[in-house]
């Protein structure tokens, strides 16, 4: 299990970070995802999570992974 923190732009509301946090645990092999207004990311997963994989979960949205 690996734990791996990424930083977010374009969120601006709780809304947001619900909405992405939803996203990224779409991901394969994301036990679980926290994701603050802040723009934190917390990962929990069983495998490495690439920042690409990120960005793809959160294709269509405003919001990006820095």
């Amino acid at each position: 299990m690996e734990t791996i923190n990424f930083r977010l732009a374009g969120l601006t509301c709780g809304a947001c970070a619900k909405l992405a946090q939803k996203r990224i645990a779409k991901i394969d092999g994301v036990i679980n995802s926290i994701v603050g207004e802040d723009g934190s990311a917390e990962i929990t997963s069983e495998k490495t999570i690439l920042k690409e994989e990120v960005k793809n979960a959160l294709f269509g949205t405003d919001y990006s992974v820095i």
